[in-house]
C-alpha cells in the first residue's frame, strides 16, 4: 500500500532524531558520518514536503476553477468512426449503457438510462457530405454550366445550406454589414505641390450598418425503443437520417426567415439593405417571373456567384413550359443535368412561399459554428422508464452571419 506523505515525512524526521538521540545518549558530539546521515534525512524530508506543497498547490488550483460553459459536449474523445450516428454509438457514453444492458439484462423499466452528452462532430463534418463542398470547397462554386453531354451521374439535389459560407466562431461578435458601396476609383496625374491645381486621391465610401452575430442552441429531441437504443448499427442509421432532417430545415428556415425577436437570429428575409423587386403574374406567370429573374440579375451585375433560390411551387411552374408544340423548354421529365436560368443554378426551397424568389450571391450569408454536435440519451423524460422508451437529443450551437445585404434581391409576386 502506497505512504501518505504524513507517513514519509515521520520516517525522514524519524531517521534524523535517531542520529541525534544516538550521540546524545552517549554523551558526545556526531561524527562527520553521522552528520552526513542526518544532513540526508533532513534533505530527504524536505524533497518529500515540497513535492507535496507542490502538488497540493497545482490541486488547490484545479478545484478554485469553475466550469466554463462553452457548449461543447462532456465527451470530447475523438471517435473514430464513419458517419455521426456511428460517432455516438462508438462513444464512452453509448458503450457504458451497453455495458449496463449486459449486465441487466436487458434494458427494462427499472433501468436508468443516461447517456452524457457525446460530441458527435462539428458543424463543417456535418456539411461535409453536401454536393457544394464535394465539387470545390466549404464556400460552394456551384456548377452553372449546361454540360454538352448526358450527364450520367446522379448528382444531389443543392439547397440553401450548399450555397452558403461556413465556418467557425469562439461567440458572439458584431460586424459591420455593407449595405451599398460608392466606387470613386479614377486616374490620379502627377501633381506639382500646388494645393490649387493638384488633383486628391479619390476614395470609395461604404454604406454600413452595424450587427449582431449571436449563438443559437438549435436543438431537437427523438423518441426510441429501448429495443432500437441497444442496437447501435440500426440507431446510427436513425440518426443519421433524423440530423439531416431536423438540422437541415431549422438551419435554413432561420437563415431566410428568423425574425431577429424573440430567441431568433434575423434571417436575410429581415434584414435591412436587402434589394426588394415586384412582378406580375400577367398571362403567363413562369414567364413573367423569368424576365424578372434576368431583371435581378442586372441589380447585382457586381456580384459574383450569383444563383437563383426559388419556392417549389415556382419551380414547378418553370419546369412545365412548353412552346407551341408541346415541347418543354427545360430538362423535361425524362432527363438530368445542371438546372439553370439565365446561366445562375437554381436552387430550390421549401422555407419560401409561393410567389418569392431570391437571387444573389449566397456565400454572403455565413452559418458559423460554436461547439458541433452533441448528443444525449435518457429515460427520465414524462413516463418513459415505466413504457421501456428513451428520449434521444442532438443539439448544437451556431451563429449566422450576412455580410452584404445588398448583394441579394427579393423577388415578390404583386397582387395586380
Amino acid at each position: 500500500m502506497a505512504k501518505t506523505i504524513n507517513e514519509t515525512l515521520a520516517e525522514h524526521k524519524a531517521a534524523a532524531k535517531a542520529i541525534v538521540d544516538k550521540a546524545t545518549a552517549e554523551g558526545r558530539d556526531m561524527t562527520e558520518a553521522e552528520m552526513k546521515a542526518f544532513d540526508e534525512a533532513i534533505a530527504e524530508y524536505d524533497k518529500a514536503k515540497d513535492r507535496y506543497e507542490k502538488a497540493a498547490a497545482v490541486t488547490a488550483k484545479l478545484e478554485s476553477l469553475g466550469p466554463i460553459d462553452l457548449g461543447e459536449a462532456d465527451d470530447d474523445v475523438e471517435v473514430k468512426a464513419a458517419t455521426l450516428g456511428e460517432r455516438f454509438t462508438k462513444g464512452a457514453g453509448y458503450q457504458d449503457l451497453q455495458q449496463m444492458a449486459k449486465d441487466l439484462g436487458g434494458l427494462g423499466r427499472n433501468a436508468n438510462i443516461n447517456i452524457r452528452p457525446t460530441r458527435v462532430g462539428s458543424l463543417k463534418e456535418f456539411m461535409a457530405a453536401r454536393k457544394g463542398a464535394a465539387l470545390t470547397t466549404d464556400l460552394s462554386h456551384a456548377q452553372n454550366i449546361r454540360l454538352p453531354m448526358i450527364d450520367q451521374v446522379d448528382r444531389p439535389a443543392l439547397t440553401l445550406l450548399d450555397l452558403i459560407s461556413r465556418g467557425t466562431t469562439r461567440g458572439a461578435f458584431e460586424y459591420l454589414q455593407i449595405l451599398a458601396i460608392t466606387r470613386n476609383t479614377a486616374i490620379v496625374p502627377e501633381n506639382t505641390g500646388d494645393d490649387v491645381t493638384d488633383t486628391i486621391k479619390p476614395e470609395s465610401s461604404f454604406t454600413t450598418a452595424l450587427a449582431d452575430a449571436k449563438v443559437y442552441d438549435y436543438a431537437d429531441g427523438y423518441t426510441v425503443t429501448n429495443q432500437l437504443l441497444q442496437d447501435d448499427q440500426a440507431l446510427a442509421s436513425f440518426l443519421n437520417s433524423e440530423f439531416r432532417y431536423s438540422f437541415d430545415t431549422i438551419l435554413a428556415d432561420k437563415l431566410l426567415n428568423g425574425s431577429g425577436t424573440n430567441g431568433e437570429p434575423k434571417g436575410l428575409l429581415n434584414t435591412t439593405g436587402v434589394q426588394a423587386k415586384s412582378w406580375t403574374a400577367g398571362t403567363k406567370e413562369a414567364l413573367s417571373l423569368i424576365e424578372a429573374i434576368r431583371q435581378s440579375k442586372t441589380l447585382l451585375k457586381r456580384a459574383s456567384n450569383r444563383s437563383v433560390l426559388i419556392s417549389p411551387e415556382d419551380a414547378e411552374k418553370i419546369d412545365l413550359l412548353r412552346d407551341g408544340n408541346d415541347r418543354f423548354y427545360g430538362n423535361g421529365p425524362f432527363s438530368m443535368g445542371p438546372n439553370t436560368l439565365w446561366g445562375m443554378p437554381v436552387v430550390e426551397s421549401e422555407q419560401l412561399s409561393a410567389g418569392q424568389t431570391i437571387v444573389g450571391d449566397f456565400r454572403q450569408i455565413a452559418l458559423l459554428d460554436r461547439s458541433g454536435l452533441s448528443v444525449q440519451a435518457f429515460n427520465q423524460h414524462k413516463d418513459y422508464a415505466a413504457r421501456n422508451l428513451t428520449y434521444v437529443r442532438a443539439e448544437l450551437r451556431a451563429a449566422q452571419a450576412i455580410w452584404r445585404p445588398a448583394h441579394f434581391v427579393v423577388l415578390e409576386k404583386s397582387a395586380a
